[in-house]
């Protein structure tokens, strides 16, 4: 036995005290009581004062050396043998969107992992402690650590696995790390990881899975004609089956049918569906229905329709030039760019021979010559190649020059530059530095060049015009899958405001978003509708769906069962306070006690016995 307070054990010296009270108690004055032949033992008389006398063996003496020596045992909290201590039980949930698969009897594999669990703890001591753990690509704690099994379980009744394919071993080392040398660990999943995999020896692996059959969306994209504003759904659809499967596809807006479509999908195979919608519906919700199907959670997905996000384009070249025929004519063949004045423009297009103001929300680029002196002009070099691309910049992908003649090249007068074109020592195209603006300047005489005659032309400024179009303020798509990366430019400030208060907003989650230039988005690992919100202003929406095709694919899915192994037999889990109701029960034995020795030694009423009297 060990006192977990062993300075209690003072107490005892009060055993003594007590003692040594009762050999000295001071009794009453003596009196004479007429009659009192009449009251038979209590006439016993002692001399009254503080004279040692033999110990009386009374009720209020016992009674007090109990509470004295119960109030001792209280405050120096004996533990006996492994008392204070208890299992601690770390499970690691497969978090996985197979968990929610039925074979067929009314329960998931989800369910039967929790039975599986429930069994175990039934098994164990009523105290024990247990840690749930969500695998993921960010591990989560469930429940924990180290709670009694009650209120785990609560929170195990909420939990409703829809993760993609994702790695356990985030999830095993987190269990690992809090189970230590005290705790015992088990892995929940649908399926028996494969023998290279590294889980511990110590963990036991429990698999409830079975192959089924199912049917699934792998793909969704919602586009939109910049010319007509009506847009196209594409729908991919994979059968995880070995038999053919029907299928019916229903795609819904505000509660109105917007297409439905019955299609065969062989075996292991799958198949598009593309359909025309109107604009301004906003939201499409797409469901698939089939008798081949082991999963739900993959027949649905909600789609945001996209944004319209058309570019605003200032032509400033000199009208009726090569540069400017040129230019126009690529431009309006972009359906989503608009040639517009100087004023509202995003992008300004202008002769090389005068550089920009420096302006962190200007976009410029100029055109040559650089210098439009005709003698200048003349002495020009015309380039055939070899050419010099960066190709790691993004304007220039797809970019080739095969067969071009760069005319018309001059003297670059600019030294702070970065050459992203160029034929040996001359710079053909160049971004400038030293400036807030984004600025490209072409050192080129379009009368001179084939530049425009090839497919090149179109391509460097379709780049050009993506490019300013990706750094405009707000989302750049409204669609994503589970566990994307979410980017976007930091939206303007609204009206009457002095600064952002951006957060993110998915039912009564709120979780703040740091406004930098590129607002970034922890890959959100739920499905639905997330709003950003500045403010109580709305920004925008977009949707998060489960496409995953490996995750849908449920016939690799099994039962199994891997024991734990131990090299060494885990310690117990020591309660922070495993004697509380010893403490209760003690404090209640006082109690008792003390009332005990207040009945003993309560005033009681003398009683009268009648007397007969013999003639």
């Amino acid at each position: 036995m060990i006192f977990g307070n062993p300075w209690g054990l003072l107490g005892l010296l009060t055993l003594p005290v007590i003692v040594g009270i009762h050999l000295y108690h001071r009794r009453f004055p003596q009196m004479y009581i007429a009659g009192a032949h009449l009251w038979g033992m209590e006439t016993e008389i002692r001399a009254a004062g503080r004279k040692r006398e033999r110990l009386p063996i009374t009720a209020t003496l016992l009674l007090e050396l109990l509470a004295a020596l119960l109030l001792t045992l209280v405050l120096s909290q004996p533990r006996f043998g492994t008392a204070g201590t208890t299992t601690h039980l770390v499970v690691a949930l497969d978090n996985s969107a197979s968990m929610q698969a039925e074979p067929g009897d009314g329960s998931s594999f989800r369910d039967r992992a929790i039975q599986i669990l429930d069994d175990r703890i039934e098994e164990l001591e009523r105290d024990c402690r247990v840690t749930l753990i969500k695998s993921g690509q960010r591990p989560s704690m469930l429940a924990g650590p180290a709670v009694p099994w009650l209120e785990a379980k609560e929170m195990l009744a909420g939990w409703q696995p829809e993760d993609a394919r994702h790695e356990f071993q985030p999830a095993w080392d987190l269990a690992s790390q809090i189970a230590g040398n005290t705790g015992q660990q088990l892995f929940l999943t649908d399926r028996m990881p494969p023998e290279d995999f590294s889980a511990p020896r110590e963990m036991e692996i429990v698999a409830v899975g079975r192959p089924l059959p199912n049917v699934a969306i792998a793909a969704a994209r919602w586009t939109l004609n910049p010319v007509t504003l009506s847009g196209r759904l594409f729908v991919w659809i994979d059968n995880h089956s070995q038999n053919e499967a029907s299928v019916v596809i229903t795609a819904k807006a505000k509660d109105q049918t917007v297409f439905q479509k019955q299609v065969a999908i062989r075996g292991n195979s799958g198949v598009p569906v593309e359909t025309d919608v109107a604009g301004g519906l906003k939201t499409i919700t797409i469901t698939l229905k089939s008798g081949l199907d082991g999963l739900a959670h993959d027949n649905r997905v909600t789609l945001i329709e996209p944004k319209l996000r058309r570019l605003k384009i200032a032509l400033r070249l000199p009208a009726g030039s090569e540069a400017h025929r040129v230019t126009e004519k690529a431009l309006r063949s972009f359906p989503d760019a608009d040639l517009v004045s100087d004023a509202v423009a995003d992008l300004i297009i202008e002769p090389a021979g005068s550089l920009p103001p420096s302006n962190e929300e200007m976009w410029w680029l100029g055109i040559g010559p650089i210098d439009p002196d005709e003698e200048k002009r003349k002495a020009a070099l015309d380039v055939t190649g070899p050419f010099l691309l960066e190709k790691r910049h993004p304007l220039l992908e797809g970019v080739v020059l095969g067969g071009i003649v760069w005319g018309g090249v001059q003297e670059m007068p600019l030294q702070n530059i970065s050459p992203l074109i160029s034929a040996g020592d001359q710079t053909l195209l160049a971004q400038l530095n030293g400036t807030e603006t984004t600025a490209f300047i072409m050192n080129i005489d379009m009368v001179r060049s084939n530049l425009n005659e090839s497919p090149d032309w179109p391509i460097l400024l379709s780049n050009l015009v993506e490019l300013r179009r990706q750094s405009l303020p707000g989302m750049q798509r409204w669609n994503y899958r589970l566990n994307e990366t979410i980017q976007f430019r930091r939206p303007e400030i609204a009206d009457g405001k002095s600064e952002r208060d951006l957060k993110l907003v998915f039912g009564d989650e709120i979780r703040p978003l740091v406004p930098t230039e590129i607002v970034e988005v922890t890959p959100p690992d739920q499905t639905g509708i997330y709003e950003i919100r500045d403010g109580e202003d709305l920004v925008d929406r977009f949707a998060v769906n489960f496409f995953d095709s490996q995750e849908s694919d449920l016939k690799r899915l099994g039962e199994g069962e891997r024991p734990a192994v131990f090299e060494e037999e885990p310690e117990r889990y020591a309660l922070d306070s495993p004697f509380t109701w010893l403490i209760l029960a003690g404090i209640g034995l006082i109690l008792l006690v003390v009332f005990a020795d207040w009945f003993v030694l309560r005033p009681r009423r003398m009683q009268h016995r009648p007397t007969t009297t013999t003639t």
